[in-house]
């Protein structure tokens, strides 16, 4: 089983690929814009890197979010024309599914940093069980997070400026190309659609309607 991962959703433009449960190649470029300009590029550098040709992928994983509500359309309009034109399945992994260090055991509470509205603090969130969401993703505030750690008892993800007393594992993690493609090549049966998650509106001011000229 090959699998090519894709993640935009974060600060980077990412990919990787798994041959049969082993990473075997990844490639990443930090940025903060511009993934669809550079997500073709970086997949080709990944594929010429690991000599692979696009006719042997078996699958192709994307990070289909919550996160950048830009990134998650590039991604996985992306990853869709790219699986269409090899007909081959395209595997959506949300943001929490593809955490590395994810436990792949138990029920965990995946956790995941928002922007920042001042002057609250939220992350995105999702139940998840045997490492696969066992829930919608949401956005949570502190207050929720802890009363959901004492409930699930185990958190894994991006911890920062929440209690360090919260209860269970806290692991520092982020979105991975390599994770969801490790995620992708596990799973049998009906595969989860390349569907953009969206937790809130994207943070954009609608334009205005053109004035009609004077007179008009």
């Amino acid at each position: 089983m090959l699998v090519l991962g894709i993640n935009t959703v974060a600060d980077a433009c990412e990919a990787a690929l798994v041959r049969d449960g082993v990473v075997i190649a990844d490639h990443v470029e930090p940025m903060n814009q511009g993934h669809d300009a550079r997500l073709a590029p970086v997949v080709e550098t990944l594929m010429q890197k690991a000599g692979i040709a696009f006719a042997d992928l078996n699958r192709v994983a994307v990070v289909v979010g919550p996160g950048s509500f830009t990134g998650v359309r590039v991604g996985v309009a992306f990853a869709r024309g790219l699986g269409l034109s090899l007909d081959i399945p395209v595997v959506g992994v949300t943001s929490l599914e593809a955490l590395d260090q994810l436990p792949q055991t138990g029920h965990v509470l995946g956790l995941l940093a928002a922007k920042r509205r001042p002057p609250e603090r939220t992350w995105w969130a999702q139940q998840l069980a045997q490492g696969r969401a066992a829930g919608e993703a949401f956005e949570a505030t502190a207050e929720d997070i802890a009363r959901l750690a004492a409930e699930t008892g185990a958190v894994s993800g991006q911890v920062e400026s929440l209690p360090e007393n919260l209860p269970g594992r806290s692991v520092p993690a982020a979105p991975r190309a390599a994770a969801a493609a490790l995620f992708a090549a596990r799973l049998t049966g009906d595969l989860p659609a390349a569907r953009p998650v969206y937790v809130r509106e994207p943070d954009a001011t609608p334009m205005r309607p053109l004035m009609p000229p004077a007179g008009g």
